[in-house]
């Protein structure tokens, strides 16, 4: 197995990885200066858990429509286009902090608006990691990805504390705008290689839908965005509790900092030193067992402990689980997906996992405000508990052995009249001589086909039996048009030829099964098709 250092031999992914990192300092550092700032407004807990919500809910509601945006255009301009919007709004902040003008109202639309421009940088973002390194290698690049966010994590936060203490929020701001300067620069200049795009061009709307119905279609895929969405929800307590925490207790911003920075520490230390070791000798669902459990004891020893050294020890093994849980799911819904529909469902990816967080956020937020820290952590800890039952209900360790790569077993169409790309809707009907002994084992490597059709673009799929001859079946499937059919060919993966030929081993005789293409018709127009 390579290192985790490997995929920093590529330059373009190195020079990615640093910009991110530069980048991600500043975001943290400002994320401490916010949510302190938040605390010196308002003593209301349900108000600083909203500096959470604030920061994931533009992930949940924008990310779908900017991973199909990143699907279709120039990724590398959507990216300057969002972090410049971002470097726009720390300004903003910056200036208002400086003249006294920042108040709660203004501080959390400003949290959103970073917020909505990671909502349109991040799918593209991690759309780029698959395309830049082999696959063998995409579990050290995901793994490195969260490393570096986790040295900004333990840098920004004690950085962005002292800061904050010493000079106030402004300076924090400003020096977030500057460090997004990091990623124009190595998005302006650095090699880009764009994905080849399908030559069927799909748009907005429809490639929004494509990437729903691949995950209605892709039990692989729900099972992990579930398990993501009920981990993330109780994982996310200490993090959104521990500005309440360390506030209640008279301590100040730089103690706040310090301990965030002992999360983020902990979480280094353990993708450094044990996560590849740990990778290459468990399972998926092992790891997330493992790391379910261990952040469900962190997380309730966090709500009883005494002083600031054990919440620091506390917090280093809680950053250490997190990273371990995250860096697997995201990993798992690489796995889960081919490079079609990346970006897109890297963002649905991303909607689920936000979700959960703001969810999470505004929850634990609530509980401590009627009930106290404690009793929410305690819930917290005993979500994660369920988190690691899931982990031998549902498991997912399966997703890994995939393969998605493109099969390039087109079907070449010879036909006498060819439709127009936007023709519509077509009826292709494929039909098998089957032996009646094997019709049950036939129709159960259907069900598995039929769940392909759907999820690469046919709204309506059905197989029928003759009545005259039982030997032959009829597999009939709808596509809204013809160059969602030729889509269609184009997203097949080694795995669903798998599938197909499956199927097509139950096929009786010298020829291949009798396939057919047809245009519906609209019998009230009076011209000829």
């Amino acid at each position: 197995m390579s290192s985790i250092s490997s995929p920093l031999r590529l330059p373009l992914f190195r020079a990615l990885w640093l910009g991110s990192i530069v980048s991600n300092i500043g975001t943290t550092m400002n994320d401490t200066a916010a949510v302190w700032t938040m605390t010196t407004l308002t003593a209301s807990p349900t108000m600083v858990s909203l500096m959470q919500t604030m920061s994931s809910l533009p992930l949940f509601l924008f990310a779908l429509p900017a991973g199909a945006l990143a699907d279709l255009v120039n990724r590398r301009r959507l990216i300057l286009f969002a972090q410049t919007g971002a470097l726009l709004t720390a300004l903003g902040m910056a200036a208002l902090a400086w003249f006294g003008m920042l108040d709660e109202s203004l501080l959390l639309l400003a949290t959103f608006q970073l917020g909505l421009a990671a909502a349109f940088t991040t799918p593209a973002w991690q759309a780029l990691v698959p395309e830049i390194v082999e696959r063998p290698q995409l579990s050290q690049a995901i793994a490195l990805s969260g490393v570096g966010y986790n040295i900004a994590r333990a840098v920004g936060p004690i950085a962005g504390g002292m800061l904050v203490a010493s000079l106030g929020p402004a300076p924090v701001f400003a020096l977030n705008a500057v460090s997004f300067v990091a990623v124009i620069v190595v998005m302006s200049t650095g090699t880009y290689i764009a994905t080849p795009r399908s030559a069927q061009r799909e748009q907005m709307l429809g490639a929004m839908a494509a990437a729903i119905r691949y995950v209605k279609h892709a039990p692989a895929m729900r099972a992990v965005l579930g398990r993501g969405g009920v981990h993330m929800f109780s994982a996310v307590a200490p993090v959104v509790l521990l500005p309440i925490i360390v506030h209640s207790r008279g301590w100040t911003g730089s103690d706040f900092g310090l301990l965030m920075g002992c999360y983020g520490g902990g979480a280094i230390a353990v993708a450094l030193l044990l996560l590849p070791k740990m990778r290459a000798r468990f399972s998926f669902d092992q790891l997330l067992f493992g790391a379910s459990l261990t952040s469900a004891v962190a997380t309730l020893s966090l709500a009883f402990a005494p002083e600031m050294i054990s919440m620091a020890v506390i917090l280093s093994v809680t950053g250490g689980a997190w990273i371990t849980g995250l860096n697997t799911f995201s990993f798992a819904s690489q796995s889960a997906f081919p490079n079609w529909v990346r970006a897109r469902s890297s963002a649905i990816y991303l909607v689920v996992m936000q979700g959960a967080f703001a969810a999470g956020a505004v929850t634990w937020g609530q509980m401590t405000g009627h009930f106290g820290a404690p009793v929410a952590l305690a819930t917290a800890a005993a979500g994660l508990v369920g988190s690691a039952v899931l982990s031998r209900l549902v498991p997912i360790s399966h997703v890994e052995k995939l393969d998605l790569s493109p099969s390039d077993h087109g079907h070449g169409h010879h036909l006498v009249n060819e439709p127009a790309p936007q023709d519509g809707p077509i009826l292709v009907t494929i039909e098998y001589h089957i032996d009646p002994e094997d019709s049950v084992e036939f129709r159960a490597a259907m069900y598995h086909l039929r769940k392909i059709r759907l999820r690469d673009g046919a709204f309506r799929c059905s197989v029928f039996v003759d009545l005259d001859d039982l030997t032959l079946y009829r597999e009939t499937f709808l596509v809204g048009s013809w160059a969602e059919h030729l889509r269609q060919h184009e997203r097949s993966t080694m795995e669903d030829r798998t599938i197909e030929q499956a199927v097509l081993a139950f096929h009786r005789g010298d020829e291949l099964p009798r396939v057919r293409h047809w245009l519906m018709t609209n019998l009230r127009e009076k011209r000829s098709v």
